[in-house]
């Protein structure tokens, strides 16, 4: 496996106003002050650049929320105990998320955490250097750009730490809060900041510009239009997967999510690999790559029923033969037979399955290519389910039967029915979007009660930045059969 080297841009308590200054007072002469970094607009353009990188990291790094997402959702299974998995999959799910510094697996979650500020705190650097009337290009012709992409990072930043985290501080160019535990707002509040910023992103879109390849590792430049379209996929997103329950499911726009999706991507929102140098998604090979991750026979049954759903935590329970006739023919495309397992028995028979996810082999022989971080299919995932919720259930249904499910599934068009339709989303998002987006398997599990009992529901802050904090531990976390209240813990399950 490649080695990372990576290293925070920022932590996030270095941006909260007003923290002690015992703790946040300290000289770094490697961090040159604001009027030399961001005084002249190449500077500026140069710093943007590389905002999305940052993010990209956070989301896909194995070092971060990834690999646990993907586990605990019963997307994937692994019993092996790197980047938190054993811990998060777990049967019955009675270890509660380790939130203590001295946890051998406690930066996971502070990477993504980090990572999501560190671009937050660079973009709102490189909103205020505009607004202080610094010009990029001749007579300011990038400052558009510059900012759409500065606001589009702030929301799709802040939307991840409202999906994966119980709370978060917002700051901006213009806002800063007292860096203390209590100033930190609800995922909820969090959301809809994230929601504003990339308001704005959209509208500052409809302005022409094109972004420049390096930017977000794309196979073009893209133009303001296009943009446009990825910043409308992220706000639906974001709206349709911050539930943590089906109550809080049934309280979502969807008309308003409808409006996103409809204006979001018509192609796969692709990133281009470029060697394992500045863009690869490690977090997906350690998921896929035979010896690590594997497809949980939940998702294996899905694509046919005659599989068992569950592999029984039993020594003598028979290894499942090869599928024959799927009702989904990407088992045979997207997935490989194995007639063995590589995990530790004694870590539980759960974890086994018979097929490991191989569509993506071909970029990890030397890690390039382009992969999708969002794929259409997730973007008309979203048209079709605001559309369920809306009561437009033949609309969601023309919108399944001309998606993966038909084209690359060869399944059956689903029914004009609301329970099929919504089981037909499910299928989609754990069959075609496997190790795409970040946590979209664990979202949609979360937010229809499907997570197994005890399976924490989102992540505390960090131990670490708790500390930064001065809370007194023990620390607050979540986790458990006996915490499950359907709020921090899951009190649900598909079994």
């Amino acid at each position: 496996m490649k080695n990372i080297k990576s290293i925070f841009l920022a932590f996030s308590a270095l941006i909260l106003a007003g923290c002690d200054p015992d703790l946040l007072d300290v000289e770094n002469k490697n961090n040159p002050d604001f009027q030399k970094v961001y005084a002249k607009g190449e500077d500026v353009e140069n710093v943007a650049s590389n905002l999305f990188n940052t993010y990209y990291h956070g989301e896909h790094n194995p070092s971060g929320v990834k690999p646990m997402l993907a586990v605990a959702s019963d997307n994937v299974t692994c019993s092996h105990g790197n980047f938190g998995m054993w811990h998060a999959s777990s049967e019955p799910r009675d270890l509660a998320w380790d939130n203590s510094p001295s946890y051998a697996n406690q930066s996971q979650t502070k990477y993504t955490y980090d990572r999501m500020y560190g671009a937050i705190a660079t973009a709102n650097n490189v909103i205020k250097a505009i607004e202080s009337g610094v010009q990029i290009g001749k007579n300011g012709e990038g400052n558009n750009r510059t900012m759409a992409v500065a606001r589009f990072i702030q929301g799709i930043a802040y939307g991840n730490l409202a999906l994966v985290y119980d709370r978060a501080h917002v700051v901006d160019e213009k806002t800063t809060v007292e860096g203390v535990f209590e100033t930190a707002i609800p995922y909820n509040e969090v959301a809809a900041k994230a929601i504003e910023y990339l308001d704005q992103a959209i509208s500052l879109s409809n302005n022409t510009f094109s972004i420049p390849t390096s930017w977000f590792a794309s196979q073009t430049a893209i133009s303001n239009t296009e943009f446009k379209k990825i910043a409308s996929t992220v706000a639906a997103r974001i709206m349709s997967n911050v539930p943590r329950n089906k109550t809080e499911l049934a309280a979502v726009n969807w008309a308003k999510v409808k409006a996103y999706a409809d204006a979001g991507i018509t192609a796969d929102w692709n990133v281009v690999f470029d060697g394992g140098t500045l863009w690869y998604d490690q977090g997906t090979q350690y998921l896929t790559t035979a010896g690590w991750g594997k497809v949980d026979m939940y998702v294996v049954h899905m694509m046919d029923p005659k599989q068992p759903q569950i592999w029984e935590n039993r020594a003598d329970f028979p290894h499942p033969p090869a599928s024959t006739d799927p009702v989904d023919q990407r088992l045979f495309t997207d997935f490989q037979y194995t007639a063995s397992n590589g995990f530790r028995a004694d870590r539980g028979y759960f974890n086994f399955s018979n097929y490991r996810h191989s569509r993506y082999d071909h970029l990890f022989v030397n890690h390039s290519g382009p992969k999708a971080h969002i794929m259409k299919t997730e973007n008309d995932m979203m048209r079709a389910e605001a559309r369920v919720y809306l009561g437009e259930l033949q609309e969601a249904a023309d919108i399944i039967n001309a998606s993966t499910r038909i084209t690359r599934g060869k399944m059956s068009p689903v029914a004009v029915n609301k329970d099929d339709i919504l089981q037909a989303i499910h299928h989609e998002r754990h069959v075609e979007c496997t190790v795409s987006s970040g946590g979209l398997q664990f979202f949609t599990m979360r937010k229809l009660d499907l997570l197994q009992k005890g399976t924490f529901l989102h992540f505390p802050i960090p131990a670490r930045t708790l500390e930064t904090f001065r809370v007194e531990p023990p620390f607050y976390t979540f986790g458990t059969v006996a915490k499950a209240d359907g709020k921090g813990t899951s009190n649900g399950g598909w079994k």
